[in-house]
């Protein structure tokens, strides 16, 4: 039998892998000292700024706006002074269909036959801002009282009676809006944009039944001939 011992030369590193602690020259230690530095101070420059930049609003200023309650600007009559609300309340069609007058009309009345031309934002019943005329560049949406084609049902039945500059809150059931879907070319105000209407499909599809719920329409009538 033959017995293999370990010798202390064998266990013990040979003197050429032995490695030794490197030292860096002075001048890299200093140049890295002074990139350390410098870092530092860049990043308490720009932080700071960073920081800043998350609450600065900008495209959720958009979404506040949407969700927030839209108001129809007071109306001015003629001699300069601002028309004040003389509604008594609502009033409530055997429809379903209601109004409010917020600020009376001093011009033309809008009756059957009528063409008019209304300003108008539009809401859920819960006062979810849905769409606009004035977020659609403030271009009215034109219809003539008793087309079927023109305006949704509810907005062509509750918006009779009142007159130009005159204000007009509508709630509509579901079943007397927008029914026919809310495509360009069907009853209006249509919402514009993907988002506008994918708002009332669901209005249409998943809450129409739902009880209390419904569609407001604040117009103003600009126009009628």
């Amino acid at each position: 039998t033959t017995s293999i011992f370990l010798s202390d030369a064998l266990i013990t590193p040979h003197p050429r892998t032995q490695h030794s602690p490197v030292k860096l020259p002075l001048s890299l230690d200093a140049n890295h000292e002074h990139l350390i530095s410098r870092s530092e101070s860049m990043r308490q420059l720009f932080l700071p700024a960073a920081a800043a930049l998350l609450f600065i609003p900008t495209s959720s200023a958009s979404a506040m706006y949407e969700n927030a309650p839209v108001r129809i600007p007071d109306v001015e009559s003629g001699d300069g002074t601002t028309a004040a609300s003389s509604s008594p309340g609502p009033t409530s069609l055997p429809s379903g269909v209601s109004y409010e007058d917020l600020r009376p009309g001093t011009g033309d009345i809008v009756s059957e036959g009528k063409r008019v031309n209304i300003q108008w934002v539009l809401k859920r019943s819960n006062g979810y801002y849905v769409d606009s005329s004035e977020r659609n560049d403030g271009v009215p949406f034109i219809f003539t009282v008793g087309d079927p084609r023109g305006a949704i049902a509810g907005l062509d039945e509750g918006i009779r009676g009142m007159r130009v500059n005159g204000i007009r809150r509508i709630i509509i059931p579901p079943n007397l809006s927008y029914v026919d879907g809310v495509e360009d070319d069907k009853p209006g105000p249509v919402p514009m944009g993907f988002g506008p209407k994918q708002r009332m499909r669901r209005v249409m599809t998943l809450l129409k039944d739902i009880p209390g719920e419904s569609v407001l329409l604040d117009v103003k009538a600009t126009r009628v001939q």
